[in-house]
């Protein structure tokens, strides 16, 4: 859900530029959504496996997380919790573009120039919480467009390498922690 409410604080309009920066488990559901309502995405993450499956899924272009995107941006959303990214961010919005913090926790922000990176009225929001409504519209359109997640498996004693294999990016998609006979 936090992936829904942070695309619609972006404000991102019909057919517009959409930047997803990161791009895990919220991050490949929200781009499938904006895809199939007929946005143009590009994906900037760190994991090449992230990368790949962006392009799977119909994004525009893939690239590294620190890098600007091929063209302007209408919106962007942050789904890193690398604060240093958010100048990077801001630095891809066209004029008017909206970058949306995703995260419930991201890391301090390095000082903004005006100039290169609010200036022509770009916008900063955060994302803070969802209503049962999000939920319920997110669950309705997940249903009419036909999204699916990515799923890797990890049994319920591996949960520590799964979370090794999330910070270091060793996966795409979303990780599911699976119980095994015996296990209530």
């Amino acid at each position: 859900m936090i992936g829904y409410r942070a695309l619609r604080r972006a404000a991102l309009p019909p057919g517009g530029r959409l930047g997803i920066y990161g791009f895990g488990a919220s991050a490949h559901l929200t781009a499938q959504l904006a895809i199939a309502q007929g946005a143009e995405v590009h994906v900037l993450t760190r994991g090449d496996d992230a990368r790949r499956l962006a392009l799977e899924l119909g994004a525009a272009s893939a690239g590294p997380a620190d890098a600007l995107p091929p063209v302007p941006l209408d919106a962007s959303i942050l789904f890193a919790p690398a604060g240093e990214l958010v100048p990077v961010a801001l630095a891809g919005l066209d004029r008017g573009g909206t970058l949306a913090l995703a995260g419930i926790h991201v890391s301090d922000l390095p000082p903004l120039r005006y100039e290169a990176h609010l200036f022509r009225e770009r916008t900063l929001t955060s994302v803070t919480a969802n209503t049962r409504q999000d939920g319920e519209e997110l669950l309705a359109l997940a249903a009419r467009l036909g999204i699916r997640s990515t799923v890797t498996t990890y049994p319920f004693d591996a949960a520590d390498r799964a979370l090794d294999d999330l910070a270091e990016g060793r996966f795409a998609g979303v990780a599911v922690l699976t119980r095994g006979p015996g296990l209530a």
